[in-house]
């Protein structure tokens, strides 16, 4: 009797959860929500919940005359905050979590976290076929580029404890850059650089936190210096956000310093691209445009060219460098003398029978 008491009652939190603002709700569509999760139940026993929850003043209909009813919230009721959650609700936090928990601040993650277990809890308890349960089996993010492992502790770290404690270090690093980064204030780190044996201890002003494939950066001043640098968080050993403001270099720009930390140039400012692209490699190009005034002319030989005006940035020599043979920069000159050089020396390394050593000098590119 207890149990039957105890699902009777999930059923109306669930019922009342599905009403947010004034979307108005038919037994039909209550109905079809609760396939699948641990509350079904048939149309008849949808209908009389309705009615009663009706009674109750908890609903309302739109249209006592309509057919079929609809029941909303009551216009002069203050919304409600439930211990449950409706089904698409919970399948939106879940995606939340999963894909913003690495950007938001510890505060703001903790303010979030019941609704993230409330969600888990939800998803959890529907039926393996549930469609909103298996949601997250359906859609997945295509990264633009080569995807990369996330970074490795440090070589002298083995073991899985040694590995757990590096872990966890991490996160902690990473809380407290975040916190700096959301209260304005500098923060004391310990960073291993990669040519020194042991590692510096550096007052930062932290800018801007980038994340970057797995790895993690930040961009940031150290100490008294206006210079903008990029250290990996992966790379810091500690950190500590301190009670001391932090400070911005005049006329510091978030969008350039972030695209001058990609390297390989670029001036950020716009620019004429006139490319001849192979129409089997660029052809998604006509319909997912570089650029608003793109133009594009078919040149008959399996080939078209195209005129776009772009940002002059490093995103951009990658994406170019990545069609390979099968397009040719005609305009600017500037750029098309940058992918002629990095031709002529991937023609001379692929021109040799065997690899050399090492690289050729990177001053050459």
């Amino acid at each position: 009797m207890k149990e039957d008491a105890i699902t009777t009652f999930n059923r109306r939190l669930r019922i009342l959860a599905m009403f947010k603002g004034s979307e108005p709700l038919t037994t039909q569509m209550i109905f079809k929500r609760l396939q699948g999760t641990a509350e079904a139940m048939d149309e008849r026993s949808v209908q009389r919940v309705l009615a009663l929850l009706g009674e109750g003043r908890f609903l309302e209909t739109v249209n006592p005359d309509a057919k079929p009813l609809q029941w909303c919230w009551p216009k002069n009721r203050k919304f409600m905050t439930l211990p449950r959650m409706a089904d698409q609700e919970a399948l939106a936090f879940r995606l939340l979590e999963l894909f913003l928990k690495p950007l938001l601040p510890r505060e703001s993650y903790q303010a979030l976290r019941p609704y993230f277990e409330t969600a888990r809890d939800e998803l959890d308890r529907m039926a393996f076929w549930a469609p909103v349960k298996n949601w997250a089996a359906k859609v997945r993010v295509v990264p633009p580029a080569q995807p990369l492992l996330p970074p490795e502790p440090p070589p002298e770290l083995t073991g899985a404890t040694a590995r757990q404690d590096w872990e966890r270090q991490q996160e902690r690093t990473r809380a407290a850059l975040l916190e700096a980064l959301f209260e304005n204030r500098q923060c004391a780190v310990e960073y291993q650089q990669l040519w020194r044996d042991k590692p510096v201890r550096w007052t930062i002003h932290p800018l801007v936190y980038l994340q970057r494939g797995p790895a993690f950066y930040l961009l940031c001043t150290i100490e008294d210096y206006a210079d903008v640098r990029q250290l990996a968080v992966h790379r810091m050993l500690s950190a500590r956000a301190l009670d001391r403001k932090a400070s911005r270099p005049a006329g510091f720009d978030v969008d350039r310093e972030v695209e001058r930390s990609q390297g390989m140039g670029g001036s950020g400012e716009p620019l004429r691209l006139v490319a001849r692209f192979w129409k089997r490699a660029g052809l998604h190009l006509l319909e997912t445009r570089l650029a608003a005034d793109q133009v594009a002319e078919d040149e008959g030989d399996d080939h078209f060219r195209l005129t776009a005006t772009v940002n002059d940035t490093a995103q951009l020599r990658w994406w170019l460098l990545s069609f390979g043979s099968k397009v040719e920069v005609l305009e600017p000159a500037g750029l098309r003398e940058e992918m002629a050089n990095q031709a002529y020396w991937m023609n001379r390394m692929y021109a040799r029978s065997a690899p050399l050593d090492s690289p050729p000098d990177a001053g050459r590119s």
